[in-house]
């Protein structure tokens, strides 16, 4: 009788330290996500502010990772291969949007999907805003980030409908 206690009691012990094991391992791997989530959150928001108030060179090489991706509502997929190319991208395409009084962006009501330990992306409706507030348009995009040896960095962005919004 006492051994099979003792082999009831060292099941249980085995059972609990399963359950326990799982249990920890499970709220790990969700505080992983919680981070990496925060992480990808912070990333969009240093996005936003270096687009509207770096250089195109801050840009290209604070918040871009060549090569970068396009996908526009159309279809059409650019690609641009080295952070010079992005550079050069930014310089032109600035300076259409300073021509419209733009001033900044920002996408208020981001969704946050991690996709792994190194990547993941943020959907929703961005806003293009002049100095004084107005909007000059909004738009919908998905921006996808990745962690380079730099850093979180966007390497691809899909634009599609404002009422679209990718979620995990």
């Amino acid at each position: 009788m006492c051994n099979r206690i003792r082999y009831i009691a060292g099941l249980l012990a085995v059972v609990l330290f399963t359950l326990f094991s799982n249990s920890l391992q499970a709220q790990l791997v969700s505080e992983d996500q919680n981070s990496i989530h925060a992480e990808i959150a912070a990333a969009l928001e240093n996005y936003h502010h270096v687009f509207s108030t770096g250089t195109p060179s801050e840009i290209a090489n604070q918040i871009y990772g060549a090569p970068l991706t396009s996908i526009s509502t159309n279809g059409v997929t650019t690609v641009w291969n080295s952070t010079n190319e992005v550079e050069e991208w930014v310089s032109g395409f600035l300076y259409n949007l300073k021509e419209q009084g733009w001033y900044r962006s920002s996408m208020p009501s981001p969704s946050i999907c991690v996709l792994g330990p190194n990547s993941g992306f943020a959907s929703g409706e961005f806003i293009r805003y002049r100095e004084d507030g107005s909007e000059i348009s909004r738009n919908g995009m998905t921006y996808i980030f990745q962690r380079k040896s730099e850093g979180w960095r966007m390497t691809t962005f899909l634009a599609h409908d404002s009422n679209v919004e990718l979620t995990c």
